[in-house]
């Protein structure tokens, strides 16, 4: 059955597969048709994970339709592919029905998604000699063409769009074929055509929303997103990447929506939660951020006790953090993400007033961390702030000491002694400040 007969029968049908339908079934069994047209709406809505478990429940109760719902939950990997249940299920239903050409096919194409590429031409072709008027079966071998080079890509796809015009899995393999082979203008343009074949399903716009964001036409991709999830508002998947590209596009009430949306289906996480922090932060909304990435560090086991010896098995490679190009080029230690979330939010407990709060963090952090320079950068500023001018200049020492070369730690040894009623070492430091900034040296020369 094709898949708008599906879609058409899904309508009928639709109350059997509703958010309580595995609670509230009632005793009689479906038909085999009634199972496929619900497990082509779920699939057509993006709701995968339910279509899968809906085809193991349709395996059972049909057992004389294995292939149907095998060859249902290879084309759902196809999209989705996610473990190598997809795969597995297709390779099933091929050894079942080795005659049949449309799921032949079908598992050539995750085996070439898989890495299997021999395989997958093989069956590529063995489709094709079981009918030559199969559309997957072209889609399949144009897809075995990225790699052997005397198939003609263009001649297979096109063959297959015109013999299996509504074919969901075809125009997939079509979008996926022009983005690896660059073609973007033309994968725009499958997708595209996707969409206005099935306007009224999330899936078409799913496609299309990852393949625009891969292309960074981020708008574009939001926007698809956002006619996924009206059609389907618990697609976290979907729900998540909208939210960093609202993140990322510097729409952070939206991106602040979006995580909230996550907090509520209880998907939220460490991530989640520091990028919504972000967002506050952005937004000026400063206990908000800190609320967030004490979340988020909570999540992280930052709280537990035995945070020390879990981060260094669990934490420990480290990566030049964004956060450290606002500390103007100084020297810095590589921070784990996990690390530079914490001096985020303690940054933000500083500029909030939150000194004592700020500190408090501070010696936590340093006690796991006690070399950091960062921290003791920001640890001598919060002593700076709270007049605690002694234990300031202690700590800018100490940064001096591992880097003599840093503009930026004269300048606040200098305001220290200022501060200090010591004006000839204020006026020293100065000078090493300009010093360096004209020769690169203290000493000038």
């Amino acid at each position: 059955m094709n898949i708008v007969k599906s879609l058409a029968i899904a309508f009928l049908t639709a109350s059997l597969i509703s958010s309580s339908f595995f609670a509230s079934a009632p005793a009689a069994t479906m038909t085999t048709q009634a199972y496929e047209a619900a497990i082509d709406k779920l699939f057509m809505n993006t709701q995968f994970s339910d279509a899968q478990r809906l085809c193991s429940k349709a395996i059972k109760e049909h057992p004389q339709d294995k292939v149907v719902f095998l060859q249902k939950m290879a084309e759902m990997y196809i999209v989705a592919a996610k473990g190598r249940s997809g795969l597995e299920a297709g390779r099933q239903a091929a050894r079942l029905a080795p005659k049949n050409a449309q799921v032949v096919a079908t598992c050539s194409i995750l085996e070439f998604l898989a890495g299997f590429v021999v395989k997958a031409e093989q069956m590529a072709q063995t489709a094709i000699a079981l009918d030559d008027k199969n559309g997957r079966a072209h889609a399949a071998m144009a897809l075995s063409g990225l790699r052997v080079e005397t198939i003609s890509v263009a001649e297979e796809l096109e063959r297959a769009m015109k013999l299996a015009p509504k074919d969901a899995t075809v125009m997939v393999v079509a979008g996926i074929i022009h983005l690896r082979k660059l073609e973007y203008d033309q994968a725009e343009k499958t997708f595209s055509v996707f969409v206005k074949t099935f306007p009224n399903t999330a899936l078409p716009y799913y496609q299309r929303g990852f393949f625009r964001r891969e292309v960074f036409n981020n708008n574009g991709a939001i926007k698809d997103f956002g006619e996924v999830l009206n059609r389907y508002s618990g697609d976290h998947f979907v729900l998540s990447a909208r939210a960093k590209l609202n993140k990322k596009t510097g729409h952070n009430k939206e991106a602040i929506e979006d995580f909230n949306a996550l907090e509520k289906l209880g998907v939220a996480g460490y991530s989640q939660f520091s990028r919504r922090a972000e967002c506050y932060a952005a937004l000026n909304n400063y206990e908000a951020a800190i609320k967030d990435y004490k979340l988020a560090l909570k999540t992280a086991g930052v709280t537990e006790p035995n945070f020390k010896s879990k981060y260094v098995t669990s934490f420990g490679s480290t990566r030049r953090s964004a956060w450290t190009k606002m500390m103007m080029g100084q020297d810095a230690s590589e921070l784990s993400d996990t690390k530079s979330t914490w001096l985020k939010m303690i940054m933000l407990q500083e500029k909030h007033g939150d000194h004592a709060d700020a500190l408090n963090e501070l010696i936590k952090f340093t006690a796991i961390f006690p070399g950091d320079l960062n921290s003791i950068f920001l640890r001598q500023s919060l002593y700076k702030r709270m007049h605690r001018w002694a234990e300031a200049l202690g700590d800018i020492n100490l940064l001096i000491s591992k880097n003599p070369n840093v503009a930026e730690y004269y300048a606040s040894r200098a305001d220290i002694y200022k501060n200090m009623n010591k004006p000839d070492r204020a006026a020293q430091d100065l000078r090493r400040v300009h010093n360096l900034e004209t020769t690169g040296t203290p000493e000038g020369f």
